[in-house]
């Protein structure tokens, strides 16, 4: 018999053969003819060759069931669904995870219509969806919701393709609920997310600044990759088009006067990567703008930067700004014009502000003064005398008095002072010389009481005359003459 020419046929005729050398059954032929010999010899090799064929199959076979077996076990109890459908939807097969995502037990499931468990609302999916398998003969997919009888309703994921004999599909199910509800909370929460942004009426903007390279200056490396439309408002550019286009637009509108300033403190802010805050000026359609960037670093691993922060319209706020500062310049001017001393202090009576006149009327420098306290300008006895109206000043009382203050050179001047506590408990208190006025009330007074000791002696010498003018006048009478008065 020829060697055939297989490989395997020929390793499996060579193995069969060394068998039979090693059970010596030859050894009884060797006096039977050559012809018979090779006869005889074929025949024990080939029954060689069917034992070990035989052994190899029952290997096989058994080895057959154990994959089978572990087969069933993996498709049983699989964490996905598995089905074999007819074209009508008829479950003929289905694993356990399968029945427990139709909620029934399997072997009450299999000849019945899978249809049957699909929600109305997905049922036509799922129609058209095992239509277009038989179809196509390609691989599809759909996502349909089983309702269940004992579960609630599940969100399942279908892949399905048909089978070798075309005439069944199998089909794998897999449970994404929970990815559909974490879907739907990220497109609330997303939605929410774009309310706020929209209903902001700060401008909110996210700028990526790629790594610092030689030459490359910071508004050649940085770009916008996120602008809300108040952000677009505040600038008062287009929101469509390309972004780095709008973000250039935007560094167009800066201030000729704040340009330099400004690109200064975004450089610092990037080479150091600390939070950023800044007054922005800008120059609009003829127009002044102030807007207030802030905004915070987050270091990317390729070396770049995003920085993520808000813009806000503060127009108002400068405009109120400056028209404080203007009114506090003209408040200043105008202490500094007053003719009497003006002194603002603390609670405790420390000087906060003092003018011109405050040093004239004291001889102490303005210096001098804010390092002294009210009570530092007079004696002790002029204020156990008159002691100071706190009280009085702290229930809103405008409070007068005069008293004696003592001068840097030692001098003493009298003088009248109205004080009053302001909102944030400081006073102010204007004080004036009156040292001339009381010196010319004294010499009024003294004036005004000698003309009343001359009015005195003039109505007596009156009164005299008129009373000797009477007794001339009684006398003639009696003398039988006329009245002379």
């Amino acid at each position: 018999m020829k060697n055939d020419k297989n490989p395997e046929v020929s390793l499996l005729r060579q193995k069969a053969e060394e068998k039979l050398i090693e059970k010596s059954l030859n050894r009884d032929i060797k006096y039977l003819s050559s012809d018979i010999q090779v006869i005889i010899h074929e025949l024990q090799v080939h029954q060689i060759e069917l034992e070990m064929q035989n052994e190899e199959l029952s290997r096989a076979k058994e080895e057959s069931e154990v994959t089978r077996a572990k087969y069933k076990e993996l498709y049983d109890f699989a964490p996905s669904g598995y089905f074999t459908l007819s074209q009508e939807g008829e479950i003929l097969e289905l694993n356990l995870c399968a029945s427990q995502m139709l909620g029934k037990e399997r072997a009450n499931l299999k000849n019945s219509r899978i249809g049957f468990f699909v929600s109305q609302d997905t049922n036509q999916i799922f129609t058209d969806f095992l239509d277009q398998i038989f179809k196509s003969k390609t691989r599809k997919w759909c996502e349909v919701v089983f309702e269940g009888y004992e579960n609630k309703p599940i969100v399942v994921q279908l892949n399905g393709i048909i089978s070798g004999n075309q005439d069944n599909c199998l089909i794998t199910a897999v449970d994404i609920t929970e990815r559909k509800e974490d879907e739907i909370a990220l497109k609330e929460s997303r939605a929410l997310y774009e309310d706020l942004v929209a209903s902001q009426v700060a401008g909110i903007y996210r700028i990526r600044v790629q790594e610092p390279r030689k030459g490359k200056t910071t508004r050649e490396l940085a770009s916008l990759e996120f602008a809300s439309n108040s952000f677009f408002d505040l600038f008062e550019v287009t929101g469509s088009g390309n972004l780095d286009d709008i973000f250039k637009s935007c560094f167009q509108k800066v201030h000729p006067d704040y340009l330099e300033k400004f690109y200064a403190s975004h450089e610092l802010a990037i080479k150091t990567l600390e939070p950023y805050k800044d007054e922005l000026k800008l120059l609009v359609n003829g127009h002044i703008k102030w807007l207030r960037l802030e905004s915070n670093p987050h270091l990317l691993a390729d070396g770049s930067s995003r920085w993520t922060g808000l813009v806000m319209d503060i127009t108002k706020q400068k405009l109120a700004e400056d028209a404080i500062s203007r009114s506090e310049e003209i408040y200043r001017m105008l202490l500094e014009l007053a003719s009497d001393a003006f002194f603002q202090g603390s609670e405790n009576g420390d000087f906060i502000v003092v003018n011109t006149a405050a040093h004239e009327l004291t001889g102490y420098s303005k210096e001098k003064l804010l390092k002294m306290n009210m009570k530092d300008l007079f004696s002790a006895v002029s204020l156990q005398e008159n002691p100071p109206k706190y009280e009085q000043l702290r229930k809103g009382e405008t409070v007068y008095s005069e008293r004696d203050l003592v001068r840097k050179d030692g001098t003493v001047i009298q003088i009248e002072m109205n004080s009053r506590m302001m909102p944030d408990y400081s006073y102010q208190a204007f004080i004036r010389d009156i040292t001339e006025r009381k010196r010319i009330e004294k010499a009024l007074k003294q004036k005004l009481n000698e003309m009343e000791i001359y009015y005195e002696l003039a109505i007596t010498r009156e009164r005299k005359m008129i009373a000797l003018k009477s007794e001339i006048n009684m006398l003639l009478g009696r003398l039988g003459e006329k009245p002379k008065y």
